[in-house]
Parts: structure tokens; C-alpha cells; sequence
């Protein structure tokens, strides 16, 4: 079966800490493979990103075998889901993709989207779960007890999941009435 669950290797707040090297911060082993995430100084062009040090994550599945690359993220949630929102750019297995988010007050318009050449994958919120689909087609769901029952997924949507949660993108799928009090 594809079930497993997503965390991270240290407290929380080692874990908003900058990074200043490239350095392994958390590692998932899942259905397709172990997958390794790692967190590096990003692109500072702007001087809201060295406000905000931004950095460039990289999520490999067996040893850099497929890898999902997304530039200019912060390890912050506000900022991140900011960041989000605005979209990122980054690559998947040397083909660029971008990385979205979208909140409203109706679920059915909150995503996190995943869309490139090679990647069509979108993390959704239903009535009591969250659900992954890719190409349309629904692939699999997070259950209560946060572990996502993938049946047989995609190198793609393996990375997708690790990402959305070592991002902690899932108050960006949260009624923003509630998320904001």
C-alpha cells in the first residue's frame, strides 16, 4: 500500500532558522523511495529576500534520482504563504514548472498547484480531508490522523506531498475566516 506520513527531523525552531549552507533538513521514506529534503541559500536579488532569507528547497526522491527544485521560498509560514500566493518558479527533474497557492472563503477555490511540462499535480481541500490530484484524476487523500494513503503514486506526486507538507501549506487550505483569528 502507499500510505506514509510526512515530518520533519528537528523542532520547529531550528527549523525557521535560515539556512545558511546546503543542508539535509528532513527526510520521508514513502511507497516510491526514501525522499530527502534539502534547504540552501536562495537567490537575494531583491532587498525583500535577504529581509525574508530566501531559499532554494530541493526535494529528491532516491538519492537525487527525480528532483523537484522551487526557488525563492522562506522558511517562515506568513511569508511562505505569501510567497505562495504569488506564485514560485522552480524545476522538476531539469524542466521548469511553477508552484501556486490560492485561498478563498469557498474551498472549492483553494489549491496548491503544481504545473509544468512533466508535472500536473494540485493538493485540494474536501469535506474532511485534503485529496491529491493529478491529471485530473484524483490519486489519493490525507486522512485525520495526517497520513496520506497514496494507493500507487507517481514520483511527482510523492514530491508534491512531501513539499506541501515540510512547506506547511495547509493553512493556505483553511477557511481564511477561521485561519485569520
Amino acid at each position: 500500500m502507499g500510505d506514509f506520513r510526512v515530518s520533519r527531523e528537528m523542532p520547529f525552531v531550528e527549523w525557521r532558522n535560515p539556512a545558511i549552507g546546503a543542508d539535509v533538513y528532513a527526510r520521508c521514506t514513502t511507497p516510491r523511495g526514501e525522499v530527502t529534503l534539502i534547504r540552501e541559500r536562495g537567490p537575494r536579488t531583491h532587498p525583500e529576500d535577504h529581509a525574508y532569507a530566501v531559499e532554494s528547497w530541493t526535494v529528491s526522491l532516491r538519492d537525487g534520482e527525480t528532483a523537484l527544485k522551487v526557488y525563492r521560498l522562506v522558511p517562515e509560514p506568513l511569508p511562505m504563504r505569501g510567497r505562495i500566493r504569488q506564485g514560485c518558479e522552480g524545476e522538476v527533474d531539469g524542466e521548469p514548472f511553477r508552484f501556486t497557492g490560492t485561498s478563498a472563503i469557498r474551498r472549492s477555490r483553494r489549491s496548491v498547484t503544481y504545473e509544468g511540462p512533466t508535472i500536473d499535480v494540485r493538493i485540494v481541500p474536501r469535506a474532511f480531508s485534503l485529496r491529491l490530484v493529478e491529471q485530473g484524476e484524483e490519486i489519493g487523500f490525507r486522512s485525520f490522523s495526517n497520513q496520506w494513503e497514496l494507493p500507487n503514486p507517481s514520483d511527482h506526486a510523492v514530491l508534491a506531498v512531501c513539499l506541501f507538507e515540510w512547506a506547511g501549506l495547509e493553512d493556505l487550505l483553511r477557511t481564511p475566516v477561521l485561519r485569520d483569528l
